[in-house]
């Protein structure tokens, strides 16, 4: 079956691709398959009510590279086509960031697209991701042990990003290039079997073709099923989890104690995704481990607290160098520090109440030692902690403050009882805003 307009505008329509009056930026390579995208659109563009623009990326990668670009230079210009090039090191990138090459050059494209269409004002950007190349995902994510999520594929729409031609076949995208002669370049590294895909396409989809014929199609429609899985799973997870701020999600035991593993895992992960970050399901299996009294570093500078009857997931935080306070309001890295004279006032764990007196008041990180007065002697802050039940690990992340170099006060957990005001005398409220 051919590669035609009605059936392409049939599937951007359900998902709500190419709206009228959008600027989509089509991401073009060169290659046979941006190369149908990008036709297609602009022959779908005037009956949309939609505009086109086209991007390119250079990764450096190739010898070839320049000449790619040349040509969708060429092209576009012809048709008055408006286009954004941009140009990376993506084996530097992939150095310094610690990753594939495969996977460097995949997030210098995306930022470059991202910021492409930021400046431009596009609504849409348009991949050409198609039937085949989902499958090689379903099979890559499948090798590496994926959940739902991985083995759901290539979604259709995810936020701007679109991809017109996920339901088509290979075999559809060259009857449209022969039918229309629409010009293209190869890339010869797809042809590289070092590349885990590239060895996928050529070697394992062909054998499975041959095994099962349309396979390669089953696979698609079975990742469209998982996608529907997911989305319903995730709706439910967000529904169950209580809505939190702060920086930092709040599970409680019994409602965790309460599901079955699977939604128990949901539900960690959904914390993690409300914070910015996706864990793996390594990392989940090792947050719903976490003994009471538990903590574990998680990727994108999270951390994982298990309490007795909560399990907190929150950004770490880094403090400051200290800070010597002065009255009024001081910036001390993300917070805003307010000194100000007044009464008695309630203590929470953003607000410290101290007796006036001259001195020296310096914000810090705590250092580790100290004592502090409490109503019938002193402890040592360490065993304040322990009984306000912060782990150790979680400990620097709470500030102090010190006058003259002594600890006074440590947010969120005691004020030295000498330095408490007593009815009717001066003193400072120290507040630490976001």
């Amino acid at each position: 079956m051919g590669l035609d307009m009605e059936r392409a505008a049939s599937f951007c329509e359900k998902w709500n691709m190419l709206p009228a009056g959008a600027l989509v930026l089509c991401a073009v390579s060169g290659g046979r398959d941006s190369m149908a995208l990008l036709h297609l659109l602009l022959d779908m563009a005037e009956k949309g009510g939609f505009r086109v623009a086209a991007a390119h990326f250079n990764h450096r990668l190739r010898p070839t590279a320049d000449r790619d670009e040349a040509f969708v230079r060429d092209w576009c210009r012809a048709r008055d086509v408006p286009l954004v090039c941009g140009i990376g090191d993506a084996r530097a990138f992939a150095r310094q960031a610690g990753t594939s090459l495969e996977d460097a050059a995949r997030t210098l494209r995306y930022q470059f697209l991202e910021s492409t269409a930021d400046r431009l004002g596009a609504e849409r950007i348009a991949t050409a991701h198609h039937r085949e190349d989902n499958a090689e995902t379903v099979l890559l994510h499948l090798l590496r042990g994926s959940g739902l999520q991985g083995l759901g594929g290539i979604p259709p729409v995810r936020g701007r990003i679109v991809r017109p031609l996920l339901e088509m076949g290979r075999e559809d995208i060259n009857s449209y290039i022969q039918m229309n002669s629409i010009p293209f370049v190869e890339d010869e590294t797809n042809r590289d079997t070092a590349f885990t895909r590239n060895r996928l396409r050529l070697e394992a989809l062909p054998l499975l073709e041959e095994i099962s014929p349309g396979c390669g199609e089953r696979i698609a429609g079975m990742a469209a099923l998982l996608r529907e899985e997911d989305r319903h799973l995730r709706r439910e997870a967000e529904a169950l989890l209580p809505e939190s701020g702060g920086g930092e999600q709040v599970l409680p035991a019994p409602l965790l104690g309460r599901q079955d593993p699977a939604m128990g895992r949901r539900l960690v992960r959904t914390m993690g995704r409300r914070l910015g970050v996706e864990l793996s399901r390594s990392q989940v299996e090792a947050v719903l481990a976490l003994s009471s009294g538990g903590y574990l570093d998680l990727p994108g500078g999270l951390c994982a607290v298990r309490q007795p009857h909560r399990l907190i997931m929150r950004k770490r935080t880094v403090l400051p160098p200290p800070l010597v306070l002065q009255m009024g309001a001081q910036d001390w890295g993300p917070w805003r520090v307010v000194v100000r004279p007044g009464g008695p006032a309630a203590e929470n764990d953003r607000t410290v109440v101290l007796k006036a007196c001259p001195g020296t008041l310096t914000i810090a990180a705590w250092d580790g030692r100290g004592r502090l007065a409490v109503e019938n002697g002193s402890r040592t802050i360490k065993r304040l902690f322990a009984d306000r039940g912060i782990p150790v690990e979680c400990r620097e992340e709470h500030p102090a403050l010190y006058l003259d170099g002594r600890p006074v006060a440590v947010f969120g957990v005691a004020t030295d009882w000498e330095r408490r005001p007593q009815p009717g005398e001066s003193c400072l409220v120290i507040e630490l805003l976001m």
